[in-house]
């Protein structure tokens, strides 16, 4: 409701402001009178054609993937971020015309100083268009789990220059787009989500029996054995080192459910540190 009012009165303000501008002749001499005035009814016209294409763009979009109105996916957020940007622009024109100086004529007389201004920027604009591709990419999506850079968690949110990442601690972490786009990604979200691991080391003197260690992990969650398949379990050796194992403890989820993955996940943790643990205690002992 509060987005429809929005519009109504964005194209309300449109239609007044082309009129006084175009076809009133005694409003269209005064605001002739005054650079600056032209210069803010121009932004204002430019600003609220891009709120309404923006809108419009998501609007069809939503309508053609039949997308709720409150949910919001990358090409949502990329469309935010191309508006954003040409508004960008629009604030730089405004402000120069403020000051008297013509973009058009400045552009073409300083094109060493805009090279130096591109090289400054270099990092922000290689931010900005990673964010695109990222938008437009079905590498991954609003939601997906995934791993970058050895951040694991739920994607949030695409900005214009960043990807926010819910973890599993509940902190979000901000990556730049460009770290995101050059780096391996890995979206947990496009295998099938039931499919749980959880990764862990430990030395060589505390197992005398993988089965053992197996058995009481399984036992720690018996609490969710509702929601996990029983046939699934899984304690599978990825490596062995010189004095300690590498290892991946699998389980398949009857639902998909992050909230549950994170409470087992915990539990399962817990449960290595406390076997390792009573383990050094029995070697302190002897």
């Amino acid at each position: 409701m509060e987005n429809k009012w929005k519009l109504t009165t964005y194209v309300v303000l449109l239609f007044v402001i082309i009129y006084l501008k175009f076809f009133d002749s005694d409003a269209s001499a005064f605001i002739n009178k005054f650079d600056q005035m032209k210069a803010i009814l121009a932004f204002f016209i430019f600003y609220i054609l891009i709120y309404l294409l923006s809108n419009a763009a998501k609007y069809f979009y939503n309508r053609s993937h039949k997308i709720a109105h409150n949910k919001k996916n990358n090409v949502h957020f990329g469309i935010e971020n191309i508006a954003n940007f040409m508004l960008g622009v629009g604030l730089l024109v405004l402000f120069m015309s403020l000051l008297g100086v013509k973009p058009i004529e400045l552009i073409t007389s300083l094109t060493i100083v805009a090279a130096a201004f591109a090289i400054l920027t270099k990092e922000y604009i290689v931010d900005f268009l990673s964010g695109i591709y990222l938008s437009f990419s079905n590498t991954f999506e609003i939601n997906d789990y995934v791993k970058i850079d050895n951040q694991k968690g739920k994607v949030i949110e695409i900005s214009m220059l960043k990807v926010k990442i819910l973890n599993d601690d509940d902190d979000v972490v901000i990556l730049p787009n460009s770290k995101v786009h050059y780096n391996e990604i890995i979206n947990y979200t496009r295998r099938d989500v039931r499919l749980m691991n959880v990764d862990f080391q430990i030395a060589l003197k505390y197992i005398d029996n993988i089965e053992q260690l197996e058995k009481e992990i399984i036992s720690s969650i018996e609490s969710f054995s509702e929601y996990i398949d029983p046939r699934s379990y899984n304690l599978k050796v990825v490596e062995m080192k010189m004095d300690y194992l590498e290892l991946k403890f699998q389980y398949t989820l009857k639902l998909s459910d992050m909230d549950l993955v994170k409470k087992i996940r915990r539990k399962t943790i817990r449960e290595v540190f406390n076997f390792i643990s009573s383990k050094k205690e029995n070697s302190i002992e002897k």
